[in-house]
């Protein structure tokens, strides 16, 4: 096939488009909601993944905030003395200023809001094995032993629900995902059904003046791919858009096991990924229509 046979196929694929100008632009909103619901559950479940495998170096971390009655010079006798248990591995004191000048630095404007430095002396204790938390959790809550201690603050619980979490987001991430795959290809290959029954004449005549199937099927395979392409584009930047609010959201949150968590995943790999997709279902959903029912009408 000549360049100037493509084109023209090409071009008739497009005049196609703009002969059913709603059809088309139902089934394109249609297949950019599917991809987009599509890409929210695969993105989230990557990005979900990512923090639970980051969290192991987290597990073994403990947090004993100190009454505020607690002079400094009592705070650091308590960091030597925790500092001597077996199972510590290490503790480190972090001073009200020190953790005020961190919130005044991340978000400023409730900073400032508050008069004066609400926070109190935190020991960070680190044990040498993450089955150890839980005991050490329980050991420092004890306030006969360790009266200065006003909470502790383990991540265990936090940690339980994000597996479970990241298990429910990877099963219905799966079963959304395979079925919206299904719809979308269903979607496309009832549109492209629906341009060939329109034009089932003219294709008819074509067939009998000579004209090959790869002919009469490109431009079918160009509305497909269409569909395909564009709702994906379409998708990623929806899913952008919303990314960065949600991102902006969950950052306001300052929890511990989402911060520096780096991402392997962008909003044009996301893209890139929901376009790659459309296209295949443009196409697989164009060739199963072009076969039941091309044979059909002809």
């Amino acid at each position: 096939m000549n360049p100037g046979s493509l084109m023209f196929l090409i071009h008739e694929g497009w005049l196609n488009m703009r002969r059913h100008g709603l059809m088309t632009l139902a089934a394109l909103g249609t297949v950019t909601l599917s991809l987009t619901v599509f890409g929210a559950c695969l993105w989230t479940g990557i990005r979900v993944n990512e923090i639970v495998q980051d969290q192991p170096q987290k597990l073994n971390e403990i947090d004993l905030f100190l009454h505020g009655s607690v002079s400094r010079k009592d705070a650091i006798k308590l960091q030597s003395d925790i500092q001597e248990i077996h199972q510590v591995a290490s503790v480190h004191l972090v001073t009200k200023e020190a953790a005020w000048a961190q919130l005044q630095n991340q978000d400023p404007t409730l900073t400032r809001a508050v008069s004066g430095n609400p926070l109190m002396d935190k020991l960070q204790v680190n044990a040498k094995d993450g089955a150890e938390v839980h005991s050490l959790s329980s050991f420092f809550k004890d306030k006969k032993r360790f009266p200065q201690i006003l909470q502790v603050n383990d991540s265990n619980t936090e940690i339980s629900a994000l597996l479970a979490f990241e298990r429910l987001i990877r099963t219905l991430g799966t079963a959304a995902a395979i079925a919206l795959f299904a719809a979308t290809l269903f979607i496309v290959q009832n549109t492209i059904r629906l341009t060939v029954f329109t034009r089932r004449r003219e294709i008819g005549i074509m067939k009998i003046v000579g004209a090959t199937s790869g002919f009469i099927r490109l431009p079918l395979l160009v509305e497909g791919i269409f569909h395909g392409v564009v709702g994906g584009l379409l998708a990623g930047i929806v899913l952008a858009a919303a990314a960065e609010q949600v991102s902006r959201f969950i950052g306001s949150l300052h929890s511990p096991l989402i911060e520096n968590v780096p991402s392997q995943l962008n909003a044009l790999s996301i893209t890139f990924i929901l376009i790659l997709t459309g296209m295949v279902v443009g196409i697989v959903g164009s060739e199963l229509a072009m076969r039941r029912f091309l044979r059909q009408t002809l």
